[in-house]
């Protein structure tokens, strides 16, 4: 069952989902823009830091809560997709504290990631956010933990098995058949 079946497709996750990431250069550092099923979401995105970190990317987060949990508080609102015709489910799940929640575990999973070189051999090396050469030889890589690494792994295969494919460093779609979009 999915948590909004019953809502108007207009006020539903997307079934079939197609994300499109596009960096640009800006005044503070690249910037990111997301398109959802041809439709620009949310603001783009800085790292809004002293250094890169990458953070820019982080809305992928809120897809894969959206794709994996069929929960997502964030991208409902970036998206225009909160239930409003029930002010009461609108006001707790899709309000601001579920949008605080969304962007926390997004956050920390970010945050985890990071200072676990990326989680290395837990994602496709495309995945990567740094070329090869930044990353740390194998005998300097922290091992994820199970938790994060059962996320990791419950998230892509839920995703694939779901119908979603990868197809490219810049791309994410999902298709109810299992065929790739792009």
């Amino acid at each position: 069952m999915l948590f909004d079946e019953d809502f108007s497709p207009s006020e539903q996750l997307p079934r079939r989902l197609r994300a499109e990431f596009t960096a640009t250069p800006g005044p503070y550092g690249q910037v990111v823009r997301l398109v959802v099923n041809d439709t620009e979401v949310g603001d783009p995105l800085t790292d809004r830091g002293c250094s890169e970190t990458g953070y820019r990317w982080h809305d992928a987060l809120h897809l894969a809560h959206a794709t994996c949990l069929g929960w997502s508080p964030v991208l409902r609102s970036v998206a225009g997709l909160r239930r409003r015709s029930h002010p009461r489910i609108d006001h707790i799940e899709d309000g601001g504290r579920a949008i605080v929640a969304d962007e926390a575990i997004a956050w920390a999973t970010f945050c985890y990631a990071r200072t676990h070189h990326w989680l290395p051999g837990a994602l496709p090396s495309w995945l990567w956010p740094h070329p090869a050469e930044h990353r740390p030889p194998a005998n300097e890589r922290s091992p994820p933990s199970f938790l994060v690494l059962s996320l990791a792994t419950s998230c892509l295969l839920g995703t694939l098995t779901a119908g979603a494919s990868l197809t490219g460093p810049e791309r994410f779609s999902t298709d109810p058949d299992g065929r790739a979009s792009g």
